[in-house]
């Protein structure tokens, strides 16, 4: 079953705190945060996630979301898995005082995942193909609880202008830079993203996030039935 709704919960961590908290970190690291609170809802993302209990982010990388979500309610409880070593270490580094918050090296696609309330999956499975990407959200329905919640957000085919602003600007981030690992784009419709977890046994809503944004931000929130 699928609901779609466009009311949007107001932000509740400020970018100040989050500079904080990555004050060490150097100066390409504030400089991203800067480019990501512009360009991307990241802040807004947080109040969609349940207040406490055991969250899994993956595809954590520099901890980013972790952060801002333990900034949200420090009842919260996170374990952090990315692929990236550099970014692990980076992760540990900034954030490695905060309590109930650590960090795992390991895929995605093979690691074995633990038993946890919620699971997060920010802006990570377009780098991934489809193929494995139904295997790691079948893996996430298995490991969370009954009622446990999957906030997955990602990028939409629509509207297709802002997908396509959105495709030159990955390929620059990703293919020249090199600032994520990947070498392709798996991009996919909420259509498909709605009937891949409708048959996992999650009952979804989603929430368009593009507005505001010359981006395509789609928000899946997924409840286990």
């Amino acid at each position: 079953m699928r609901a779609e709704t466009d009311s949007l919960r107001p932000v509740r961590v400020s970018r100040r705190d989050v500079f904080l908290l990555f004050r060490e970190a150097g100066f390409l690291m504030r400089h991203y945060l800067r480019i990501k609170f512009r360009i991307c809802p990241i802040l807004r993302t947080e109040a969609y996630v349940p207040d406490k209990g055991e969250i899994v982010d993956l595809g954590c990388g520099n901890g980013l979301f972790a952060a801002i979500m333990k900034l949200g309610s420090p009842a919260r409880s996170i374990v952090g898995i990315d692929l990236d070593a550099r970014k692990i270490a980076a992760a540990r580094k900034s954030l490695g005082n905060l309590s109930h918050v650590d960090f795992r090296l390991g895929d995605l696609a093979a690691t074995d995942y633990p038993k946890a309330d919620v699971y997060t999956i920010i802006d990570v499975l377009y780098l991934i193909p489809v193929e494995a990407q139904n295997r790691i959200l079948r893996m996430c329905a298995d490991a969370l609880q009954p009622g446990g919640t999957l906030v997955l957000k990602e990028m939409d085919k629509k509207p297709r202008w802002k997908y396509l602003w959105n495709m030159i600007q990955e390929t620059i981030s990703v293919k020249i830079v090199g600032f994520t690992l990947g070498s392709h784009f798996h991009f996919r419709t909420r259509e498909d993203y709605v009937e891949t977890l409708a048959g996992l046994g999650f009952t979804v809503e989603v929430v368009p996030f593009h507005r505001g944004y010359g981006y395509s931000h789609i928000l899946f929130l997924a409840k286990k039935n």
